[in-house]
């Protein structure tokens, strides 16, 4: 991404919160790049390496189950989903992205949706098997972080199982920027609404520092808890 491109994002970003609309900006980039005006630096055009690793490392299998990924961009991530067997559905604020990974992916299984984090249908309360959550809660407004993941954890059946793909930071490091990196303190909000940590992984991937957390939901979700979700 040149200079231009990051000044461009940093003003639109800058103006969507202004505005109140924390997430505005996401589908100008998204047209902007479809237009042939800058592109767009999260999207990697194929599944994220480090899902991907840890998929295999854990021999995913999907048959019989749901997946729900967290702003799914153009989608490589959920048609790779899609691959292991599971029932994919893929949803993303940007109406530019999932009319993009629809125009990628014609002949695709997964349900590409437009939906918001915090207005996400109810009937996908509780549903799926596994989540992905692929740095979406960076690009927020820090102190979006927590109603961010209640939401993403209220999806998640009794028993079901999320992965976390971040930015990472050490807990006295500011939060600055878009994506600002998330410390273990952020992520212990997850246990907080009845997930239990399972793996954590860090790497160094160049001068950026990267967390991979794997998380299970508790079979057994006590009253208080799910009333807190």
């Amino acid at each position: 991404m040149t200079d231009d491109d990051r000044k461009i994002m940093s003003d639109l970003i800058r103006q969507a919160w202004d505005q109140g609309d924390p997430t505005a900006w996401f589908d100008i980039i998204y047209a902007r790049a479809a237009n042939g005006e800058g592109r767009i630096p999260w999207a990697y055009m194929q599944p994220e390496p480090r899902f991907m690793e840890w998929a295999r490392q854990v021999k995913l299998n999907g048959t019989g189950q749901k997946a729900l990924v967290v702003g799914c961009g153009l989608g490589d991530d959920a048609e790779a989903l899609a691959e292991m067997g599971f029932e994919v559905t893929a949803f993303d604020v940007a109406p530019t992205a999932i009319a993009w990974a629809r125009r990628r992916f014609p002949r695709s299984p997964v349900d590409y949706r437009v939906a918001d984090l915090f207005l996400l249908p109810t009937a996908w309360r509780g549903a799926f098997e596994f989540v992905l959550e692929s740095r979406t809660i960076q690009a927020l407004p820090w102190n979006a972080a927590e109603p961010a993941t209640e939401a993403i954890a209220a999806t998640m059946r009794p028993g079901g199982q999320l992965l976390v793909l971040c930015h990472g930071r050490e807990p006295h490091e500011p939060r600055k920027g878009i994506p600002w990196p998330l410390s273990r303190e952020e992520l212990a909000l997850f246990e907080q609404v009845g997930l239990i940590e399972e793996s954590f992984d860090e790497f160094k991937d160049g001068p950026v520092r990267r967390f991979r957390v794997a998380y299970r939901r508790k079979t057994a979700v006590n009253p208080a808890e799910e009333t807190k979700q």
